[in-house]
């Protein structure tokens, strides 16, 4: 699962990727086991307002692994490109066409969708996630 770079990695995408993450948090629950989740900060500003905030310490503890601006998964540069055909990908970016985000299959998604995929294993939304949950 990737999030960020400068399609999904703005101030109010990272304020979406806490949301989801907070309350994961709040509900004891974690990165589904088969998943890793890489969230990239569009610029050194958004990193800078994400630590203000307080995000930070909640990305790592919830398991995600925070990447510097760069060019990243949506041109097949480094961490969240998939490196094998049968690999699945649910991204923020914004091209899915074969090959560009690695040899697998991407899914493009809303940054609330990437988190919460993270957390199910598979596609859901935010919504779906929540009412999933038994009160």
């Amino acid at each position: 699962m990737y999030g960020g770079s400068c399609t999904a990695g703005k101030r109010d995408d990272f304020d979406h990727y806490f949301e989801v993450i907070n309350w994961a948090l709040e509900n004891d629950l974690t990165l589904h086991p088969d998943v890793k989740l890489y969230l990239q900060f569009g610029t050194v500003d958004v990193r800078d307002y994400c630590e203000q905030k307080g995000y930070l310490s909640a990305f790592e503890t919830f398991g995600a692994e925070l990447l510097q601006p760069a060019c990243g998964a949506c041109a097949n540069c480094g961490p969240g490109s998939s490196t094998s055909k049968d690999q699945v990908t649910v991204s923020a970016i914004n091209r899915n066409f074969p090959g560009r985000s690695g040899p697998g299959q991407v899914w493009l998604a809303s940054p609330p969708t990437v988190v919460a995929s993270a957390i199910a294993g598979y596609i859901t939304s935010f919504s779906a996630l929540q009412t999933s949950r038994p009160d």
